[in-house]
C-alpha cells in the first residue's frame, strides 16, 4: 500500500478522534461528508501514520490530565490568590481546606493514611492564608436577622 500523507484534514480527524473514539463523528467534525464519514473513518484508521498520531495525541492528553501534588498545590494557591483579590473569604477558606486535604492535614494526628512531607515554607504560607481568610471572614459585615 503506498504511503499516505498526513494532510491537514487527516490531522484534524486525529484530533477529533481522540476526543471520543467515534470514527464517523470525528470524520464529520474534521470536514468529511456525512454520507461517507463511516467509510472514510474506517479507511483512515488503517493508516500507520494515523495510528501513531492518535497514540501521540492520547499520550499528550494523558500528560496534561496527569495531576501531581505539586500541580494541585499550585492550583489551590492560585485559587486562593484569585479569591483574595476578589474579596471572597469563603472561596479562600475552600482553597485552604483543599490544600489541607491534599496533604492530609485535615486528619487527626496519626490518623492520616499517607503522611505528607511539606516544607516549613509551605506550612508558613498556608498558616498565613488561613489567618487572612479567617480575618476577612470575621471582618465581613453580617446580615441582620431580618434580612
Amino acid at each position: 500500500m503506498p504511503e499516505q500523507p498526513l494532510t491537514a484534514k487527516r490531522l484534524a480527524f486525529c484530533r477529533e478522534y481522540v476526543k471520543d473514539s467515534n470514527g464517523a463523528q470525528a470524520a464529520i467534525r474534521a470536514g468529511y461528508s456525512v454520507k461517507t464519514a463511516r467509510t472514510q473513518a474506517q479507511q483512515i484508521l488503517t493508516i500507520p501514520d494515523i495510528k501513531q498520531e492518535i497514540a501521540r495525541l492520547r499520550a499528550e492528553q494523558a500528560e496534561i490530565g496527569h495531576r501531581t501534588v505539586a500541580g494541585l498545590d499550585k492550583l489551590y494557591a492560585d485559587c486562593y490568590d484569585a479569591a483574595q483579590a476578589n474579596k471572597q473569604p469563603s472561596a479562600m477558606v475552600s482553597a485552604v481546606t483543599g490544600i489541607a486535604r491534599l496533604y492530609n492535614m485535615d486528619q487527626p494526628e496519626g490518623k492520616a493514611d499517607q503522611p505528607a512531607s511539606i516544607t516549613e515554607e509551605q506550612a508558613a504560607r498556608w498558616r498565613v492564608m488561613a489567618d487572612l481568610a479567617t480575618a476577612d471572614n470575621l471582618n465581613k459585615p453580617k446580615l441582620s436577622k431580618g434580612a
